[in-house]
Order: C-alpha cells, then structure tokens, then sequence
C-alpha cells in the first residue's frame, strides 16, 4: 500500500484521508499494481450509474500514479499541449471520450499522476475500416455473413440490456463474456477484410503499446490504471494475466461504496 500525493496534515489524518485503498491479496515484491477499467464514452454525459463524477471517485480511489489513455501518441500530444495552453482539451479525436476531457486531464492536474498514451488507432485505418464495413453491408455475396454479424449483435444488446452503463456489470465475467462472443463472430467473419482495422489486429496493436509502456516501468511497484473503451477490457485482461511483473486488481471494488 502506499499512501496518497496530497496528505498535508498530520499522522492520523494522512492515514486515514490518503492512503490508498488496500488490495485482495498480496502483490509480489517489486510488482506494479495494474487495474483496468472499463470507459463507455459518450453514455457517461448521460448515465446516473456510471456518470462522469462517478468514474472520477472510482479513479481517485484508486489513486494512480500513471494512467494509460485510449489516445494515439500524437493526438495526446496535441490534447496535453491543448490543455496546458488553454486549460481545455482542443484535439477533435477526444471529442468521443468525455473520460479524458471532463475527468483525467482535470484530474491530471490536481492529483499529479502521469498519462501515457496506448492507441494503435490512425486516422487511415478508422477511415479504412468504416469504408470496408460500408461495402460489406452492400455486398449481395457477403449477405449471409452481415445477416449473422447482426445475430449477433441482437444477442449482445440482449445481454446487457439495461445494464449497458452499470459499473458494476460492465466489470464482471458476464459483460465481458457478452463483449468476447459478439466480437468473435465480428472478427470471425470480417478480421481479413479489415485489415489492421480488425478487431483482434487492432487490440494487438494496442496492447504491444501497453506492455512496451509496463516494460518501461517494470519493478517500480506503480499504481497503474488502463482507462479503456469498455470491450476492449477482457482482450487486455486476458494478455495481462499471463505478466508475471503485475499484481491485478478488480476494477470493480472501485465502484462499490
């Protein structure tokens, strides 16, 4: 455990303000603490549950030392210079996650944790990938193959019907689970005609971006939160379980009172 930047007055008031909260289990020596939590974009403007003030307590609970965003290199870049400059996010490709604009930049400042960029995505191959799913849509040959995309798709908004912007769920097996089979068949059906746009392409690309950014901090015994788009979640999980360096945590104790 260790105890939070702003403690400022006195012993019983630094332990019991500041510290951060304890974790389930014993990290091995040396390892940084890894969490990963799960964003839903523009559904935080709207949701009572999963509210931007609602993953800013969740964050701060936590207490990181780095952040890991959904944000390419150069687009952070051009938001962190932004914000420093005016004091607001000016990079159109944040505009879809209120996550970053409304809570981590802001809190970047208050809190003095680090941001680090692990985006694979480029303009080219959103661009690319839109224009390809457009023409599959269009294609009589490929008919059967968009007929059980939307099946699938069916039983994901199934699963998780009314509980889409649940904290809670959207950290739990059953979510995940949901997000895995659609995805599957997504990826089953159209990963080669998508290219790096693919979705297990891409969260490769991803993911090497996260570990290259956990290498370079390996035994630093680091609090560590990976803010990402809620599917990607059990992609990353699954890799950052295989890491011998990490100690986990559930993102989903952050959200319990």
């Amino acid at each position: 455990m260790k105890f939070g930047k702003a403690c400022l007055f006195g012993l019983l008031t630094f332990v019991i303000a500041c510290s951060a909260p304890a974790e389930k289990g014993t990290p091995p020596p040396g390892a940084n603490i890894v969490t990963v939590m799960g964003a839903v974009h523009g559904q935080h403007r709207h949701s009572e549950s999963y509210s931007l003030t609602v993953l800013q307590e969740a964050i701060k609970k936590f207490d990181p030392d780095i952040i890991m965003v959904e944000l390419p290199p150069e687009r952070f870049a051009i938001a962190s210079a932004n914000y420093e400059q005016f004091g607001e996010v000016r990079e159109s490709r944040t505009d879809d996650f209120p996550e970053l604009i409304d809570v981590v930049f802001p809190l970047r400042e208050k809190l003095g944790f680090e941001m680090v960029p692990v985006a694979a995505w480029t303009q080219k191959i959103a661009d690319d990938r839109r224009a390809a799913l457009a023409k599959l849509e269009s294609d009589p040959a490929r008919a059967k193959d968009w007929a059980a995309f939307q099946a699938a798709i069916a039983s994901y908004s199934k699963a998780v019907r009314g509980r889409s912007d649940d904290p809670l769920f959207i950290h739990n097996k059953t979510y995940d689970n949901a997000v895995k089979a659609r995805q599957n068949i997504y990826e089953e059906l159209f990963g080669d005609d998508l290219g790096p746009g693919g979705w297990k392409n891409i969260n490769v690309a991803h993911y090497q971006k996260i570990a290259a950014a956990l290498d370079d901090v390996r035994g630093q015994e680091k609090r560590i939160l990976i803010l990402y788009g809620a599917w990607h979640k059990y992609w990353f999980l699954e890799q950052l379980e295989t890491r011998d360096d990490i100690h986990l945590v559930d993102a989903a104790d952050l959200f319990l009172d």
